[in-house]
């Protein structure tokens, strides 16, 4: 190897060294040289987060622009109509301009300047004034060209890797000695033209030594390096990542998600502080919608026959009708045999009729002295009663029954067509009325007794609260519990008779716990429910809870929040899909 050559090896060497060399810990001060907490780290876009009793504030620094976030502590409502006024050393006094859901800007040279600006934020909003500081950390860009030097001045402050190295340098000689070319013995004296080449060897060895000296230098330095700590140093896990910064939301290693401003803006996220209450809890059971027995009506047909249009027009199912209407007309029908009787029978009748109105005609003739009164007026009340039976021997096909509603709503059911013939007690139509609904429920231990249920609602399948009445129960045990039986307050239009619905029912001793909205609990990773708590302006951590049902928009939390949490009440569903 030439000396050329031995030199551009050596400086690779150590350029691989310098840059895969890895932080030593020093010092006796027993200190733990660990990753900083998460989230600890300066995001990349300089800004201030401040708080105060009532307010909370972000400000974040791009170019020569402070866009200044103020909102609601509790309820993380953005404030309109804020006077801001910011201050600090050096830097005058300024105005900020309003831009727009409780988002204010200001412009000023002094944020191009890098380094620490301590500033203080006046607010003044529905004539209280509120104080708000921080300091406002504006990196140097040269900053990020130092790298280089702050490894060789680790390298020179480390009395570890000369020792390193010397360890090297003489395991390199050592192997060079140990594997150069053997002599061979030959008693007879050598001449100075053959002792030349063997005082020559050893320059030579000593090349092949600090050949093997760099080769092992730059083998150790590009193989992974453990941490090297003094006693009594702890070096912790691998340092967390940096809070994200910008308007990305991300979910951080800890489990929290952070979520700037101006998405918290987007999304409308609100919260609510938590407030530990007594409720009645609820019992979650199924029901099912039926009619009114009041308002509910049955059309069958009284005998066999066939079906006309009443009015031109069969009665079909979503027709509104009234008590009364017709629905529809039945034609009788009558065997073969009947109607041979039938016409026998009229023929008979008919025959009666003509001889005794010739009788009567004929005492009319000659009444006077010789015809009692009393004989005429029998032929004629035998006339009336003949023209009687004539009238209800006429043929049954020619008679029409009226199939009339018996109460006013709307036709559920329908079965019949014009020309359909039709049987005795034949359903043909079912009228409810859809204002008038109760619902049946499958009672559980405890909610059989009416002095025990204080309300109740029923879910639809689009979430509808909707109130119940309490009616009462039924005296026969059906699915081994009682039928409660409510009546609906304020029929909505989802609702239909016999389909299945969730009803909610209070009941029992009150329980102590948090009251929030239904739209707060979501699911966790593992399928449990859990609640989103704001921690900071920008985050949102997890938190897991045990819920029992309320009242159908409302849930009770009675494990796993404290007083005063701010729990995410809208958009938690999104703060919960972050990754």
């Amino acid at each position: 190897m030439t000396r050329l050559g031995l030199t551009i090896f050596a400086g690779f060497a150590l350029a691989a060294a310098a840059l895969s060399t890895p932080a030593l810990a020093h010092g006796d001060d027993g200190g733990d040289h660990g990753a900083p907490p998460a989230g600890s780290a300066a995001p990349a876009a300089p800004r201030i987060v401040a708080e105060s009793s009532d307010l909370e504030l972000v400000a974040i620094a791009k170019g020569h622009d402070l866009t200044i976030y103020l909102d609601r502590r509790a309820t993380n409502e953005p404030v309109d109509g804020a006077k801001i006024e910011v201050m600090g050393e050096g830097i005058p006094q300024t105005v900020a301009k309003e831009i727009g859901d409780g988002t204010y800007e200001i412009e000023g040279e002094w944020l191009d300047a890098p380094g620490s600006k301590p500033l203080t934020f006046t607010v003044a909003v529905d004539g209280t004034m509120d104080l708000l500081a921080g300091v406002l950390v504006i990196p140097d860009e040269a900053e990020d060209h130092g790298g280089t030097t702050s490894v060789w001045s680790t390298l020179v402050s480390r009395p570890e890797l000369w020792l390193l190295a010397l360890a090297l340098v003489v395991g390199g000689f050592v192997l060079g000695f140990a594997f150069r070319p053997a002599r061979r013995e030959d008693p007879a004296p050598l001449s100075e033209a053959q002792s030349a080449p063997q005082q020559a060897s050893a320059p030579k060895a000593l090349k092949n030594a600090a050949g093997i000296v760099l080769a092992a230098a730059f083998v150790a330095s590009v193989l992974p390096w453990p941490a090297i700590a003094h006693e009594g140093h702890d070096h912790g896990a691998e340092a967390a990542p940096a809070l994200p910064a910008g308007t990305a939301p991300t979910k951080l290693p800890t489990g929290e998600v952070f979520m700037p401003k101006s998405t918290q803006r987007l999304l409308e996220v609100r919260t609510q502080p938590a407030a530990p209450e007594k409720a009645q809890a609820a019992s979650e059971l199924v029901g099912t919608i039926i009619a009114d027995p009041a308002h509910e009506g049955r059309v069958q047909a009284p005998m066999d026959g066939q079906i006309e249009l009443a009015q031109g027009q069969v009665s079909f199912v979503g027709k509104e009708v009234e008590a009364g209407d017709v629905l529809a007309h039945l034609a009788p029908a009558m065997p073969v045999y009947e109607r041979g009787t039938l016409a026998q029978v009229t023929a008979d009748v008919e025959g009666k009729l003509r001889i005794a109105e010739q009788k009567l005609a004929r005492l009319e003739r000659i009444s006077g002295d010789y015809i009692p009164q009393r004989e005429i007026d029998d032929t004629k009340t035998e006339i009336e009663s003949l023209r009687q039976q004539k009238r209800v021997l006429e043929p049954k096909n020619e008679e029409r029954l009226e199939l009339k509603a018996p109460v006013s709503g709307i036709i559920s059911l329908a079965t019949v067509r014009a020309g359909q013939v039709v049987s005795a007690r034949d359903t043909l139509f079912e009228i409810v009325d859809p204002k008038r609904i109760w619902i049946e429920a499958i009672g559980i231990p405890g909610t059989d007794d009416e002095s025990q249920i204080s309300a109740a609602a029923a879910l639809d399948a689009e979430g509808h609260k909707i109130p119940l009445t309490f009616i009462g129960r039924a005296p026969a045990l059906r699915q081994q519990a009682l039928p409660l039986l409510f009546r609906v307050d304020d029929a909505h239009a989802s609702l239909t008779i016999g389909g299945t619905i969730k009803v909610l029912v209070q009941h029992g001793a009150p329980v102590e716990g948090f009251i929030v909205p239904d739209a707060a609990i979501v699911r966790a990773g593992n399928g449990l429910p859990q609640v989103w708590v704001k921690v900071a302006p920008e985050r949102f951590a997890p938190r897991p809870v045990r819920v029992a049902p309320l009242d159908g928009e409302r849930v009770v939390v009675t494990s796993g929040l404290q007083k005063a949490d701010r729990v995410v009440i809208r958009a938690a569903e999104l703060i919960n899909q972050v990754r």
